[in-house]
């Protein structure tokens, strides 16, 4: 296949699609996005899925920052969590005595 033609990537997409390991289109995408160089090649052939493709790589990045900043939030949380009722229980301690 000659991914530097339309016609070669739309050969190269569809085996990926119907060949012998079927895939769905959002399973293609994924693919995609692990091998920039038929990504690419898309891109230069529709530059209006490019831009698809940057929306969906923004979006995804967006989210694991997100989760990111939410897990440090969690963690500081938690540490905050441990630390009020360690000092809570040793200030009842120390008062029951």
């Amino acid at each position: 296949m000659d991914l530097t033609t339309s016609a070669g990537t739309r050969e190269f997409l569809l085996l990926c699609l119907d060949g012998r390991r079927k895939r769905t289109a959002t399973q293609l995408a994924r693919v995609m996005q692990l091998q920039p160089t038929f990504a690419d090649a898309v891109d230069q052939h529709a530059p209006e899925l490019a831009v698809l493709r940057r929306r969906a790589e923004d979006a995804q990045m967006a989210a694991a920052s997100a989760k990111a900043a939410a897990d440090r939030a969690r963690s500081e949380y938690g540490a905050a969590l441990e630390s009020w009722a360690r000092a809570s229980a040793s200030t009842s301690t120390g008062e029951a005595r």
